[in-house]
């Protein structure tokens, strides 16, 4: 039987190996794509999301991906989309199935110097913690974003959460809705959870193991709602579908 360490290397190293093939793949298309007068942003995320799906069917952790409620997916655009977040593999889980995103980070991938900018040309801004500043330049940037009918991806609880009940969530993408009047649409993750712990890149399990992402209806801002209301009614949407399916 193969170790969960010998198993969580291959599977980073798989990874890792996929992101260079992407990032030798979108440079060129990406280039061409600017002079035509496209946005760099976009091109480069198609080649990338391609290859984060590529890594989902090839990890032999990860099973058959289900998918909830499709009809509410990239139906309503720009969406935020508020998800719950039980491992690390949500990040590409979601910018695999999201259509043209925006979203933030709070490890600061981008100051590495071999990924340099990279994660900006995918969509992701980095965030640093305790730092008001920071969260106010990723709130303006992620307010353009919306203004250009990206949409935009958040995990409200800002950290990873393997439980029947959902923390405490954090206000910056119930402000945008309310802000920008645009529609949240609240994802239930399902499954992620059983293959990586919080705190930790290795595999918990060896075995193939099937994953559901629910796309719940969208909510809309109310004339008149504060954003805690928001926040309050989103929030209790979604603890009655993880009460329901949490594995």
């Amino acid at each position: 039987m193969v170790s969960s360490r010998l198993l969580s290397t291959y599977i980073y190293g798989l990874f890792i190996f996929l992101m260079v093939c992407a990032l030798f793949t979108a440079g060129p298309f990406t280039l061409v794509y600017w002079i035509l007068g496209g946005d760099p942003r976009w091109s480069f995320q198609v080649v990338v999301r391609f290859f984060w799906r590529l890594f989902l069917k090839m990890s032999p952790v990860i099973g058959e991906v289900t998918i909830i409620n499709p009809q509410n997916l990239n139906s309503v655009k720009p969406a935020i989309y508020v998800s719950s977040h039980q491992s690390s593999i949500d990040f590409v889980l979601l910018g695999s199935i999201i259509k043209d995103f925006a979203t933030i980070s709070n490890h600061p991938i981008s100051d590495l110097p071999i990924f340099m900018k990279i994660p900006r040309l995918v969509g992701v801004y980095y965030m640093e913690k305790l730092n008001p500043n920071a969260a106010i330049a990723v709130f303006n940037r992620l307010t353009k974003a919306l203004e250009k009918g990206t949409n935009v991806f958040i995990f409200p609880e800002g950290t990873r959460n393997y439980s029947e009940t959902l923390l405490q969530f954090q206000k910056g993408g119930f402000r945008l809705s309310a802000d920008n009047n645009v529609p949240i649409i609240p994802v239930i993750i399902n499954g992620t959870g059983r293959i990586v712990s919080k705190g930790s890149n290795v595999a918990k399990t060896s075995q193939a193991t099937d994953i559901e992402v629910a796309f719940l209806d969208p909510i809309y801002p109310q004339e008149g709602e504060t954003v805690r209301a928001l926040m309050k009614r989103t929030k209790e949407a979604m603890q009655v579908e993880v009460t329901r399916n949490f594995s």
